[in-house]
């Protein structure tokens, strides 16, 4: 067999699989945001080896040459979308925030209109053509590639889901590293249209095959809710009922969190292992599957916030600073603390102190006579 037989039928069984990873995904859960991102992804992966047929046409016989015509804009746009996505589908599985930064949407719109219309408006002759058409849309790419790596490894520590933090290495081994390559390689550092860049776009091509077939592997089993659809964040009350063996730990975690042991300023997850009489790993499961949390940090916020309520609506301390409340349930910082508050109490730590202050000034007054 012919080398450009080979090559021609690794671009086909790439695009194969990218179509059935996609179709898969959605038609199991065709609402959870995170298949419709795999699915985008894996139709800009196609449309990106489609139009690697036609730019690396020159190295290929007129047999498996394939011109795709006035498609070329929308393959291109559709193929450098991958890195956006890519960092819109790790926001979406490794972080808990409800809010994707408005900045990095901007920036993303930047990078795709300079990458069409922008790439057809402006004129290869003009000495600024490439720095605007190709180093910049490459930077950007990297960028976002950047963040999704950011957001794949920052919590890796305090995620309490044990599936989402293998996935999170999953994540950084491969799929980063490769949007990264791709985009700085073939765009930046390797000259456009030379045998080394042919050569690192056959790599890419059969590294994505080879992903592509080991995540459809993995979804042979029909689940496919169990790697993109994680337990939901709602906080349970503690319950005791679990493993008889894991009873008395969970007891005597629920005494330590009611103590205070929170507001430990530095408090890890291994630090509060060793006061339960735990090992990390199932002080983990222990805390997701039996108190709801899926992130640590969310579980030292609630705690901490609960006390500085308590601490701000008690009409004794309202003369205590707000930095001073912080500091006492855990904060080593005012802003910190004023941020985690608006996260879950939905307003400010002095607006809150007020609200409570003024209710509990006006209670005396609305009790029913005669008590």
């Amino acid at each position: 067999m012919n080398a450009p037989l080979i090559f021609y039928s690794l671009d086909v069984a790439t695009i194969v699989c990218a179509t059935l990873l996609g179709a898969r995904v959605l038609a199991s859960r065709p609402r959870l945001r995170s298949a419709q991102i795999i699915a985008l992804i894996a139709f800009g992966l196609g449309c990106g080896v489609l139009l690697g047929h036609q730019e690396y046409g020159y190295w290929m016989p007129p047999a498996f040459r394939i011109e795709v015509g006035g498609w070329a804009g929308f393959l291109n746009l559709a193929r450098n979308t991958t890195p956006g996505l890519f960092m819109l589908l790790c926001f979406t599985l490794f972080t808990d925030r409800r809010r994707f930064p408005r900045w990095l949407l901007v920036l993303l719109a930047v990078q795709l209109g300079l990458e069409e219309p922008g790439r057809s408006m402006i004129a290869p002759a003009w000495p600024y053509a490439r720095l605007v058409t190709q180093t910049t849309p490459a930077l950007l790419q990297s960028l976002f590639a950047g963040f999704a790596l950011y957001w794949t490894a920052v919590d890796w520590r305090a995620d309490l889901i044990e599936r989402r933090r293998r996935t999170r290495v999953l994540t950084l081994i491969v799929s980063g590293l490769l949007v990264i390559v791709s985009g700085l390689l073939t765009r930046v550092l390797i000259p456009p249209g030379s045998p080394a860049n042919y050569a690192v776009h056959l790599a890419l091509t059969a590294a994505d095959l080879g992903i592509l077939a080991f995540v459809l592997f993995q979804l042979t089993d029909g689940d496919v809710g169990r790697y993109l659809a994680f337990e939901p964040a709602s906080v349970r009350p503690p319950q005791v009922k679990t493993e008889a063996d894991l009873a008395p730990a969970l007891s005597r975690l629920i005494r330590l969190l009611e103590e205070g042991v929170c507001a430990r300023e530095g408090l890890s997850l291994k630090g509060l292992a060793d006061l339960v009489g735990l090992p990390e790993y199932r002080l983990r499961k222990l805390i997701h599957e039996q108190l709801g949390y899926r992130n640590f940090n969310a579980l030292l916020h609630d705690y901490r916030i609960r006390e500085a309520c308590r601490q701000l609506g008690d009409p004794a301390l309202r003369r205590t600073p707000i930095l001073t409340i912080a500091l006492s349930v855990g904060y080593a910082s005012v802003n910190t603390f004023s941020r985690g508050f608006r996260d879950i109490m939905g307003v400010t730590p002095s607006t809150w102190r007020a609200a409570e202050l003024s209710a509990a000034a006006r209670a005396p007054d609305i009790a029913p006579k005669g008590e």
